[in-house]
């Protein structure tokens, strides 16, 4: 679904008039003045719109989706203004409703080709809006046409039938509009169809219908501009627009088409006029950018621009219909679109598809005639088609730039994998360039679902390489912007996981790995609630045992076993009474007989948290950590890094608009003249920060981020610069990543919160940054998805 601009050229003969799309040029010289800077300057879109469909796996089948109105919002909303009244009077549709049909209509086109291709025969298709209904030949068929997202329906295979036979070519001998080859005082009146170049010498042509080409006059076939106002009005003659190509004309036999060689004055774009609404000059309003061509398909909208009519919509009502005209037939699909005398050669698109060549019609005298069609001949079908006898023509298109999520997009390269991306509005006939480090260079061929690959890994060093790349369509000729930037190059490293019945066996069978003998101390919170416990993973690392949960009123009997096993010469509860109750204490007391039980607690959280730091860092501690007890994240991300630097996490009040007494007092004692705030300012205040800084006083910095999972990865940042070991946990809940931090500490690894299921790319990039060979999931497949262990990266 891409927008594309559409520049008419002035060029007459048949009834669809001027360069829809064609040879769409500016004239140079003295012509000049015919056109405004502002005029040329609307003739291309430099626009690159995103493809609304979610990026397709490299060399996946072709397979219709589901075209969301809402993912063509942003398209429809700077649509033409006349396109969108002629979709909304012409065809009825919102122009949300007429993208998606026209994208869902050109990949039908791919789909069919595939089915064909892959043993299943289509005996016909339509479309009936953005669904595609595939006729297959017998039952056994119908699976293939599902799995591809169409409906099948059994039937038998229409015969190719004659269309209607009192058309007329669209063309008039008026002095007229459009471009026109001279005769008398007079003139053949027509419109070019498609701007773009010869494949075997690049010479700039257009493209518009075999019967406007009129050799036997006095100019011999030259064609040259004409001057109109708006559609239909009275035209005066311009510059010389172009010569007819030899050999190149064709009616007859199934065939319209001709190619004229576009004059040295003229630019060539690859876009379609509007005509402003129809109420002014071909080249004014908004043009509709040319982005590729498609077959049609019965259903199918599309719109034309024409010198006589303008620009008018309708839908496709039969395909390769063997039409009579003047004595001559050619293969054309009918539709209810308006086409009027003049219009002939005309620009015919689907979206921002070129699919045909304006040709003939039974409109008589106005759009307004019940049961009126007009024929166009097709670029592209089974049958005869205008590629058949212009087979070295190539369009003019604007090719939009590639994207990739694997280089530039956040994320490394592992070995082994292929690096893959997207063209949006991109097919087989388009070719991504691709260079990395100035020196390796890449010539990719896009896929038919628009997607790239290519294996330059091994090419490539572990580290980071800087790349180029661009996109180019055909011979090269229309290329896109280029995009810059730089990637890594990593091995991936390996995965596992620690996991567990529950959160308590989750903790359980972390400090199995952290602690696997014995531990001189253990603490111990409750596995409801994370407040108390949140300062206590970093002093536990500090002291050298793990950090336990259990229930407010019992021990779960795994985590009894570990704390007997462990032998502690000290036990510490984090919390009062309410989070673990004197059953708990008694227990532990049990549990271990010659160790002491104690217990930290506070009035609340913040004298909780004061507590636990004073009894673990009676030595004092030159920096810590400090952030908000309203949430768990942030305390959470930083309790890795302060573990492995044996430093504190305290936690204060953060809508506090200044620090209490109490806490300035405690990082005094300490001796801390360095910390880190963790957190936005939503998480801990301006005043709060600054009276830190004024109070103890210190150093202080913020870390933070747009998310709990940005300010994770922005804090781990700042503290780690290598580590061998990366652990992910869940930033959903609190009891994994709680346990984790002590393992996380003691290794001297980077905890990250990420969500449950993907990997932001930033995590991704670090561990690579980091060289990383391990990453450790703290908690099952509930809690971070298979997703998560496969490292699949987030979109962000």
């Amino acid at each position: 679904m891409s927008r594309r601009t559409r520049r008419a050229s002035l060029l007459g003969a048949l009834t669809v008039a001027v360069v829809l799309g064609a040879s769409v040029s500016v004239p140079l010289g003295a012509q000049a003045a015919q056109l405004s800077d502002a005029d040329a300057a609307v003739l291309v879109s430099t626009d690159a719109p995103t493809d609304p469909q979610p990026e397709p796996t490299p060399d996946s089948p072709v397979v219709m989706g589901d075209y969301p109105l809402e993912a063509y919002a942003a398209d429809a909303a700077v649509l033409p203004v006349e396109l969108t009244e002629a979709i909304e009077s012409d065809l009825g549709l919102t122009p949300e409703q007429y993208l998606a049909q026209a994208e869902a209509a050109a990949t039908a086109a791919d789909v069919v080709d595939e089915l064909n291709a892959s043993g299943t025969p289509v005996l016909a298709s339509r479309m009936e809006g953005a669904q595609l209904v595939v006729t297959v030949g017998s039952e056994d068929e119908v699976p293939a046409v599902e799995a591809v997202g169409a409906t099948a329906e059994v039937g038998a295979a229409a015969e190719r039938t004659a269309g209607p036979t009192d058309l007329a070519f669209l063309k008039d001998l008026v002095g007229g509009q459009g471009y026109y080859t001279p005769v008398g005082d007079g003139g053949y009146l027509c419109s070019v169809g498609f701007s773009g170049r010869s494949t075997t010498n690049s010479t700039a042509q257009f493209l518009t219908a075999g019967h406007c080409y009129e050799p036997n006059t006095g100019s011999g076939g030259n064609v040259y501009e004409l001057v109109q106002s708006s559609p239909g009005s009275q035209p005066s003659g311009g510059a010389f627009l172009a010569s007819p190509v030899s050999g190149s004309a064709y009616l007859g036999n199934g065939y319209d088409a001709s190619l004229f060689a576009t004059a040295g004055g003229w630019t060539p774009r690859p876009a379609v006029g509007t005509w402003n609404n129809n109420q002014g000059t071909v080249t004014s309003g908004t043009p509709v950018t040319v982005r590729d061509y498609t077959k049609t398909t019965v259903g199918q909208v599309i719109c034309k621009s024409g010198r006589t009519t303008g620009w008018t919509c309708g839908t496709v009502q039969a395909v390769d219909q063997q039409v009579g005209v003047d004595g001559n037939w050619i293969n054309a699909y009918v539709s209810n679109m308006c086409a009027l005398h003049g219009d002939s050669g005309g620009s015919v698109l689907s979206g921002n598809y070129a699919v045909g060549l304006l040709s003939a019609g039974n409109y008589q005298e106005s759009c307004n005639e019940s049961g009126a069609v007009s024929a166009s001949v097709p670029i592209d079908s089974v049958h005869e088609s205008v590629l058949d006898v212009e087979p070295n023509f190539e369009f003019a298109v604007e090719v939009s730039k590639p994207t990739s999520t694997t280089i530039g997009g956040g994320v490394p390269l592992y070995r082994g994998n292929q690096a893959t991306g997207y063209l949006p509005n991109g097919g087989t006939r388009f070719t991504v360039h691709l260079t990395v480090d100035g020196s390796h260079e890449y010539t990719i061929p896009v896929a038919a679902n628009a997607t790239w690959s290519a294996n330059i890994a091994p090419d490539l060093s572990n580290g980071s390489h800087s790349f180029s790349m661009y996109a180019s369509y055909g011979t090269g000729v229309d290329k896109s912007g280029t995009t810059t930037g730089t990637f890594q190059v990593a091995t991936k490293p390996a995965v596992d996981r620690i996991q567990g019945a529950n959160r308590f066996d989750v903790a359980v069978n972390i400090a199995n790995q952290a602690y696997p003998t014995t531990a001189p101390v253990v603490y111990v919170a409750t596995g409801l609630n994370y407040p108390d416990a949140l300062s206590a993973g970093p002093a536990a690392v500090k002291q050298g045992g793990p950090l336990l949960l259990v229930l407010p009123d019992s021990v779960p009997q795994n985590v009894a076993d570990k704390i007997a096993s462990l032998d502690p010469d000290r036990v510490v509860i984090v919390g009062g009474p309410v989070s673990v109750n004197s059953s708990v204490e008694k227990t532990l007391k049990n549990l271990v007989p010659e160790a002491s039980v104690e217990r930290i607690s506070g009035a609340d959280r913040y004298e909780a948290s004061r507590n636990v730091v004073e009894s673990a860092f009676a030595t004092g501690s030159a920096h810590a950590y400090t952030a908000t007890g309203a949430n768990f994240p942030d305390a959470l991300s930083a309790g890795g890094a302060a573990g492995s630097k044996g430093e504190p996490v305290t936690l204060v009040y953060g809508p506090a608009p200044a620090a209490d007494s109490a806490t300035i007092s405690m990082f005094t004692t300490l001796g801390t003249n360095s910390l880190t705030v963790v957190g936005g300012t939503n998480s801990v205040s301006t005043g709060l920060e600054n009276s830190l800084r004024t109070g103890i006083p210190a150093t202080v910095n913020r870390v933070a981020g747009a998310d709990r999972f940005q300010a994770s990865i922005n804090l781990n940042r700042s503290a780690f610069t290598s580590a061998t070991t990366v652990y992910l946990a869940t930033g959903l809940n609190f009891p994994d990543a709680l346990a984790g931090g002590v393992l996380a500490g003691k290794t001297d690894g980077p905890l990250y919160v990420v969500p449950g299921d993907c990997v932001p790319r930033g995590v991704l990039a670090d561990v690579a940054t980091l060289g990383a060979t391990k990453v450790t999931l703290l908690g099952g497949p509930n809690s971070l998805s298979p997703a998560v262990q496969n490292l699949v990266a987030c979109a962000w």
